[in-house]
């Protein structure tokens, strides 16, 4: 029996039951990927219900507004998935009919869709031959083969592209990619791979010859940069003030106390804010430290407490005086959610 079919005898009986299994609708398939490309299934199954729920078609994605497409995605973290998905489907909204393509090479042309996602919505919705690979299947592929191609440069994600496309079947290749996505989930584990129940061991080289361990290979990792940000907790007559982000960066679209960035006394800190918010503030007193990491960079948070004079409902230069009970109406970065959550739980 070949590697496909042995796969996908083992997919039937132990295929994992999630919410968008058995689907075929382009719309449902889209957005469980982009939820996942950056999230574990543990974590990201809640987000994907609740959004599946209130934006159930693509249509309705398409008539959402950003705050609240952003606030369902609140605590994901990489939130351009989440403008992508609204630009993209207002885009097929406007421009094709409200029909999600079929041809992968017009998939791949939507924002925020690579070859990843239009491979997993080609091959599950359309059963068109594209293999899908991601971090799991890159794992089960070097190990199979004892492949010691790096997994994280572009050469080697062509390369396993291109094997994945030779295995795949011409007969279930939607099954096919979700089957080598459960294998390794579920057997071919990042550090403890059962290797005596897996139904691909007898072709796994790395099995063979005990060395599992040593795949898959990375290139070797770049330390971080770090990077310091003072967020200001300015509280007046029960309302806090916030600040809609704009321009370039992860957190855009997002809310957010107002920031200042870089290593400064708290003295300083009330002059940047009056030069950058037109908001004068005293009494600033440091009250959490958090560190946040991102790709590439160790963030060095700093909340600061501070007063002010009240303020109206909403000030000069965007800023947003909120009632403190209506905060979580608003999406924010995660290191925002967390702190501004803490102070509510007082």
């Amino acid at each position: 029996m070949d590697l496909a079919s042995l796969l996908l005898t083992w997919y039937d009986q132990n295929g994992r039951s999630l919410p968008w299994r058995g689907s075929r609708d382009p719309y449902i398939i889209w957005v469980s990927e982009i939820i996942f490309q950056q999230t574990r299934i543990e974590q990201g199954t809640g987000y994907f219900l609740r959004f599946a729920d209130r934006f159930p078609t693509l249509d309705s994605l398409a008539g959402g507004e950003e705050d609240e497409v952003l606030r369902l995605w609140q605590g994901l973290g990489y939130y351009s998935r989440a403008r992508n998905l609204l630009f993209t489907a207002r885009y097929i909204h406007e421009h094709l009919g409200g029909k999600f393509p079929e041809d992968f090479d017009s998939m791949k042309k939507l924002k925020g869709i690579g070859d990843y996602t239009a491979s997993c919505i080609a091959s599950i919705c359309f059963r068109q031959t594209h293999a899908a690979v991601d971090g799991n299947v890159y794992r089960v592929l070097s190990r199979l083969f004892a492949d010691s191609m790096s997994i994280d440069t572009q050469a080697g994600k062509l390369h396993f592209k291109k094997l994945a496309q030779q295995l795949i079947s011409r007969d279930r290749p939607g099954d096919f990619n979700e089957a080598l996505m459960d294998l390794g989930a579920t057997v071919c584990k990042p550090r403890s791979p059962s290797c005596s129940i897996c139904p691909v061991n007898s072709w796994c080289q790395a099995n063979e010859k005990k060395i599992q361990m040593k795949f898959p290979v990375k290139a070797p990792t770049r330390e971080k940069s770090g990077s310091v940000i003072n967020y200001l907790l300015i509280n007046a007559e029960n309302h806090i003030v916030i600040n809609k982000r704009s321009g370039k960066g992860i957190w855009k679209g997002l809310y957010e106390l107002p920031m200042i960035p870089g290593e400064l006394a708290p003295v300083d800190l009330a002059a940047e804010c009056l030069e950058l918010y037109g908001l004068k503030v005293n009494s600033l007193t440091e009250i959490r430290r958090v560190k946040h990491l991102l790709t590439h960079t160790e963030l060095d948070i700093r909340f600061y407490s501070a007063q002010t004079n009240a303020v109206n409902n909403r000030t000069d230069n965007n800023l947003l005086s909120v009632p403190i009970g209506k905060i979580e109406q608003y999406p924010f970065a995660k290191p925002l959610v967390d702190f501004l959550s803490s102070l509510q739980e007082k």
